[in-house]
């Protein structure tokens, strides 16, 4: 049996009817692949990132959305943001930690002393619809 997944995180397919990854596990000697996904019962399943990043690019989205999927050190490939799954990660762990401290959450908060990161996390509160709120003067 193959142990390779076809998307980080340990997932074999991406359902398009549902919009969710999933893995089953199956015995080879029983049943060569997967037809159907177990949630909805539909067939339109995705089995690689290419096949992925083309159903995204054919809906508008960008991959960023989800980068649970893409190795963590790599750039999300085909995003508008130039951005690795990792440090997406970091800007919405820190968006949340300001945000449950009830401090701003600001692009130039985010990054910090990072002058570099600041176009990314501009690009990245975009595309996740994170929206500025203005610091208290």
């Amino acid at each position: 049996m193959n142990n390779e997944t076809n998307f980080a995180n340990g997932f074999d397919y991406f359902c398009e009817n549902d919009g969710i990854f999933f893995s089953v596990q199956y015995e080879s000697d029983l049943i060569d692949s997967v037809e159907m996904c177990p949630y909805c019962g539909g067939d339109n399943l995705l089995r690689s990132i290419d096949e992925f990043l083309e159903y995204l690019e054919d809906n508008n989205t960008d991959p960023v959305n989800f980068y649970k999927v893409f190795p963590p050190d790599e750039l999300i490939p085909n995003s508008r943001t130039g951005a690795t799954p990792r440090q997406v990660s970091m800007i919405i762990s820190l968006v949340s930690m300001r945000s449950e401290r009830s401090i701003p959450i600001t692009v130039e908060s985010v990054a910090g002393n990072c002058n570099s990161c600041v176009e990314i996390i501009r690009k990245v509160f975009k595309e996740l619809h994170i929206t500025e709120a203005a610091e208290d003067k």
